[in-house]
């Protein structure tokens, strides 16, 4: 249970509360435990000796203390509801902030939607065990230990001898817990699966569609459903073993409460008003068992969900900012390689030993066979992931002596794939400048070419786009994206197989917008189409994680190695169209 106690420290800030909450029962714990008693006089004294006159006072007081308990319980309740909800939504910021904080290989390793699953049903899960079930495991104790001292107050006999089948209920604990402690995890992971297979489905939707393979698709979730609901089945299987198990040992107590005091009365040991208060205190005796007993399965369940959360929690951070990290208060754009080697694996290098120098201003065009290790080098620049060996630097820092905000800042991305937001336009535009006025973000809007096509939709920038901008052409979410770089206004300039991805007509007036973006700014270009570099000073040929070639457009043609191959049957196939 060392994941639970964790949790119990996201308690600490709600201590005033908690408290306030404590005190209410145990001044309401005595309150409940009142009425029996008051029965038991209304039986052995006003019925058996006639004292009718004792008979409205009796079942006033009655009336009054069970108020008061209902009262305290009330505030009680609501307390605590409150500070349930308040953990929850810590907890949930603390994962995300830590989600948000990991580098790109985390991502990569793992699925999006079982992340969501760990961020959203996990820590849902816990609400209700934190709060309500570390109050009720104080409120049952309490509960069970006063019944249990006046029942043996009434009569020890009789008392001790309908305890003890209750000592049976710690048994069936120990064997439910060994049964489902690594059940629940098991259950937990597989509705990850689900999960995870879900969102990824419907961000696929259009290539299921596509290719008509929804039937597929279904038999492919209905096989994560299933294997959620064998493991699923198993939990259910528990739980009713456990749960009858607990309910016939309270059967047993009151079989012996029953006959002891039958008998106990028939020896003139025990009166009826004895019996009537043990019969009833006999259900607030078990109510708090079976309630221990429903609050350890459910601690059992939330243990495996803790678990998944510790587990994005306690993953390392790959990058980080330094102790003594600086931010660039200006930036000039000079950029430098120094021997980078990088690997998403050890055993599988993607750069080796990469030296370049890019001049503030200066457009550096990179090229070269899928795979080579281009998009990886604009990643590094990034610092979203840090080089295995060697050094990146911007306007002469070390990029690991920066800020990660402060890095990001200064540069901004345009890839293949445009990403935007579900949220209006203008919301995608200010996106990387939030406090930029109207007017500025109609210029960057019209300098990405993008106003005019803004302008004809039915609310112009205050258009939501859909999810991942579904309600727009590819070119114009690219065009979008680049009014987001040009309101960033950022010193170095990263583009990423920019114009891949757009239709033909929206290629020309892209190509147009990122030359206006470009001017003034440090660029570097990773593109296939080696007509976006061709004004590039150099050009590298990344080959094998390695520069195989670097120069001038006219410096590679002359040297008529790789560059110029994929040139000449570039414009051979531009010609043929």
């Amino acid at each position: 249970m060392s994941s639970l106690r964790r949790l119990l420290c996201y308690l600490r800030p709600y201590r005033r509360s908690i408290v306030i909450s404590l005190l209410c029962l145990l001044l309401s714990t005595p309150a409940q435990l009142f009425p029996p008693l008051v029965w038991k006089y209304i039986a052995d004294t006003v019925i058996a000796a006639q004292q009718q006159q004792q008979l409205g006072p009796a079942l006033l007081l009655m009336l009054v203390v069970q108020l008061l308990a209902v009262a305290l319980e009330s505030w009680r309740g609501y307390s605590l509801g409150v500070v349930g909800q308040q953990f929850v939504y810590d907890l949930r910021e603390v994962l995300y902030t830590r989600i948000q904080a990991h580098s790109l290989r985390f991502f990569h390793d793992r699925r999006s939607g079982d992340l969501v699953s760990r961020a959203i049903a996990d820590v849902d899960s816990l609400q209700e065990v934190v709060i309500n079930g570390v109050d009720n495991i104080v409120a049952s104790g309490l509960q069970f230990v006063g019944v249990a001292v006046i029942m043996v107050w009434l009569n020890w006999q009789v008392g001790l001898l309908t305890l003890l089948p209750m000592g049976g209920v710690a048994l069936l604990v120990w064997f439910y817990n060994r049964r489902v402690r690594g059940l629940y995890r098991r259950i937990r992971d597989r509705l990850g699966d689900v999960s995870a297979k879900l969102q990824e489905n419907l961000l696929g939707i259009l290539v299921i569609k596509a290719f008509a393979r929804e039937k597929h698709e279904i038999t492919r979730f209905l096989a994560e459903n299933q294997r959620y609901l064998g493991e699923a089945r198993k939990g259910v299987l528990a739980r009713s073993v456990y749960f009858p198990a607990v309910r016939t040992v309270g059967f047993l107590s009151s079989m012996v409460m029953i006959g002891v005091g039958a008998l106990f009365i028939l020896r003139g040991q025990f009166t009826v008003g004895d019996l009537l208060a043990f019969r009833s205190y006999w259900w607030q005796l078990f109510f708090p068992v079976f309630s221990l007993a429903q609050i350890n399965e459910m601690l059992q369940r939330a243990n495996a969900a803790a678990s998944r959360i510790w587990e994005v929690l306690d993953e390392p951070l790959e990058i980080v900012d330094a102790p003594a990290a600086v931010a660039l208060p200006t930036v000039r754009g000079a950029l430098a390689l120094e021997g980078v080697s990088f690997g998403y694996q050890a055993a599988q290098p993607v750069l080796c030993g990469v030296d370049l120098t890019v001049p503030p201003g200066g457009r550096l065009g990179v090229v070269g066979p899928s795979g080579s290790g281009k998009s990886t080098l604009l990643a590094l620049l990034l610092r979203l992931y840090d080089p295995t060996a060697g050094r990146l630097r911007l306007d002469g820092h070390d990029l690991r002596e920066l800020t990660q905000e402060s890095l990001r800042r200064s540069m901004a991305v345009v890839t293949q794939e445009p990403f935007l937001f579900n949220d209006s336009i203008r919301a995608n535009i200010v996106y990387g400048r939030p406090e930029a006025t109207a007017e500025e973000i109609e210029t960057a809007a019209r300098q990405a070419n993008a106003h005019d096509f803004i302008g004809e939709l039915p609310d112009g920038y205050e258009t939501v786009v859909g999810e991942r901008g579904v309600k727009l052409s590819g070119g114009q979410k690219q065009r979008l994206c680049i009014a987001r770089a040009f309101l960033a206004d950022p010193r170095v300039l990263l583009l990423d197989e920019a114009t891949a991805a757009v239709e033909p007509e929206s290629e020309a007036i892209i190509q147009a917008a990122l030359e206006r973006l470009m001017v003034g700014r440090t660029t570097v270009i990773v593109s296939h189409r080696l007509s976006m570099v061709r004004d590039c000073s150099p050009i590298l040929v990344v080959r094998h994680g390695a520069i195989d070639e670097q120069g001038s457009h006219e410096e590679l043609l002359a040297h008529d190695g790789w560059y110029a191959r994929m040139y000449r049957l570039q414009m051979r196939v531009g010609d043929d169209v």
